[in-house]
């Protein structure tokens, strides 16, 4: 072999450097008789640098990558990792001689552009900045292959003048077979003269006589492939100890969201839901959480906060922390009112990655304020009731003197005298009233046994004449012996508020009933009482109507209503110990029907029978 006959791998050193090659950028050459036993040792070399965190580029033939991939997979490397990470670059060899060859020449400034990136490449993906980057080389032996010996030399001269400005590991092989022909000696040598070490061919390393070849390179460099490996085992331990940190900081992460009291989404850049937890999903009565990934976040708000919710969502995309107020219904229509705060949930970069709505229940704390806003009002009123009831006391005084006098005058007619005494107990109740405004003043007036059809007919008596206007039928079922205990006024207050609504209600020619009759406690069914129902055919209520139809200071009847008619109306009933019901529906047909219970603790059980209550609108 020419190893023996001529140049020995330390002529070769002292060759090269000679020609200007450094010991700190190694430039190899294996040279190879069994396509088998070169692709082990190269598996070796590109394993024992991938296993010590270096990043390696390999350019060579199909046949040789894909026997080389097979090595490193069976030496237990993710190239798929690797590759990912630019720590394992594969080229092809033919390929890229393509890109710097002109006119069967390697082109210097051709070939830099075309190498230099990938070296770059690679050492981004190194572990360690100051390990060389290890680079494998077939394109020489390709130009020999083809006959373009002298390109090939002239190849070999680049890569060495790239070493000297690249941290490089560099081999290249040649198989033995191309120097077998006249001149392959003198090729050979020039070839040597340019590397740095030479590995020789299995031939070379056989001892004479023997039928096997003697150990691969695994056995001239177990030392270093073992540590390695060893580098290698370490590593995925760490790996496996950062895996184990994350799970179980992606659990905690987990754990939170999952116990956590608020409603809590995870949505993407562009407002889609990605992830909701449980209390989310029960507080808008979703069953299957899976019905809503994927859908617009701002769609589960009502249709008038969207456009602020969308506005917030975009101040968080740009990293600022969005927040508003608004209310959403649930699935079962259930109305909850939200503080919402969006973050923006950044990458290892620093980017927004996602974006994390919390959103808080205060709906009993916006209940609270509105109930405060109410009992200022309700003060407000309570401190103009003293003064009013002041200014009205004289002149109903002096009104009802000369009531008084015309029904102590002689000859007055019995009609009159009727007239007169429904003014005089009219005059009574609003003397009363004035006292008792909004609530603010309990009237001191003793409670007595009252026939219902007569204080039913006292109410109609004072609507007549807006009856007769509006050509209105009623239609009344008392029973004549039917009685109520309770306060006079505070029930005709009642029967008044609720049979003036009625009124305002209907149109032209529309219908009212009215029924009283005992009956028992629908909420327990024990407790024994009169219940009044008073239905109309009006125009009935709408939805946002019916939920503050009892809510003080609430009118639809902006010119003439007060909105405390019905809050009075239930404020008097529950002082008694009963409640208030309703329902209403507009359409056709439409109309309301309004219904309190008062308990009446002196009835007998026996005097008591249930009877339908139901009253067609």
């Amino acid at each position: 072999m020419f190893l023996n006959q001529t140049t020995s791998a330390g002529d070769a050193t002292h060759a090269s450097d000679r020609r200007g090659l450094t010991r700190n950028s190694p430039h190899s050459v294996h040279f190879y008789e069994d396509d088998s036993l070169f692709l082990d040792s190269l598996g070796e070399f590109i394993g024992a640098a991938l296993g010590a965190g270096s990043a390696c580029v390999v350019i060579a033939t199909d046949t040789h990558h894909n026997g080389l991939a097979h090595r490193l997979t069976a030496l237990g490397l993710d190239l798929g990792l690797a590759a990912d990470t630019n720590r394992y670059i594969a080229l092809d060899a033919a390929e890229l001689l393509t890109r710097f060859m002109v006119d069967g020449w390697p082109d210097e400034t051709r070939f830099v552009q075309t190498i230099e990136p990938r070296l770059r490449q690679a050492r981004s993906g190194s572990r360690k900045l100051t390990t060389p980057v290890v680079a494998f080389g077939e394109m020489v032996s390709v130009l020999c292959m083809q006959g373009l010996t002298e390109a090939a030399l002239r190849l070999e001269q680049l890569w060495n003048e790239l070493a000297k400005r690249h941290a490089l590991s560099l081999r290249c092989a040649y198989p033995m077979e191309l120097f077998s022909g006249t001149g392959g000696s003198d090729v050979f040598h020039r070839i040597c003269a340019e590397h740095n070490a030479v590995i020789p061919a299995e031939s070379y390393l056989k001892p004479e006589g023997a039928s096997f070849p003697a150990g691969t390179e695994l056995h001239l460099h177990s030392t270093p492939l073992h540590f390695a490996l060893e580098l290698r085992q370490k590593e995925i331990e760490q790996r496996r100890k950062v895996e184990d940190r994350l799970r179980a900081t992606e659990e905690f992460a987990w754990a939170i969201a999952e116990s956590s009291v608020d409603w809590i989404t995870v949505l993407s850049l562009n407002g889609r839901v990605q992830y909701i937890n449980p209390q989310g999903a029960e507080a808008l009565a979703i069953d299957d959480v899976n019905k809503v990934l994927g859908q617009k976040w701002t769609d589960l708000w009502d249709e008038t906060d969207r456009a602020r919710a969308q506005s917030e969502l975009a101040a968080a995309a740009t990293g600022q922390v969005g927040s508003f107020q608004a209310e959403c219904s649930s699935q079962l229509d259930q109305r909850r009112c939200w503080d919402v705060k969006i973050t923006p949930a950044r990458g290892i970069d620093g980017r927004v990655e996602q974006l994390i709505a919390v959103s808080r229940d205060i709906t009993e704390l916006r209940l609270a304020q509105t109930a405060a806003i109410h009992a200022e009002k309700l003060a407000t009123a309570g401190r103009m009731a003293a003064s009013i009831a002041h200014e009205i006391n004289n002149p109903l005084e002096a009104v009802t003197n000369f009531i008084f006098l015309a029904q102590t005058s002689p000859g007055v007619p019995e009609s009159v005298l009727r007239h007169l005494e429904l003014a005089d107990r009219e005059l009574t109740r609003v003397a009363h009233i004035a006292r008792q405004t909004l609530g603010f003043y309990r009237s001191t007036s003793a409670s007595r046994w009252m026939p219902v059809a007569e204080l039913v007919r006292d109410a109609l008596m004072i609507y007549e004449r807006r009856l007769r206007n509006k050509e209105l039928s009623v239609e009344v079922a008392i029973d004549p012996e039917l009685k109520v205990y309770g306060k006079d006024g505070e029930l005709r207050q009642a029967l008044l508020n609720l049979t003036a609504n009625a009124i305002d209600a209907c149109h032209s020619g529309g219908r009212i009933w009215i029924r009283a009759q005992r009956n028992r406690n629908w909420t327990n069914g024990a407790e024994q009482g009169i219940r009044f129902t008073l239905a109309d055919n009006g125009t009935g209520m709408a939805p946002e109507v019916k939920s503050r139809v009892f809510a003080p200071f609430f009118t639809t009847k902006a010119d003439v209503g007060t909105g405390i008619g019905l809050w009075v109306t239930k404020c008097l009933v529950e002082q008694r110990g009963g409640y208030v019901r309703f329902r209403s529906r507009q359409g056709d047909p439409s109309g309301t029907v309004m219904s309190f219970f008062l308990p009446e603790a002196h009835l007998r059980e026996s005097d008591v029978q249930p009877q339908e209550t139901d009253v067609a609108p």
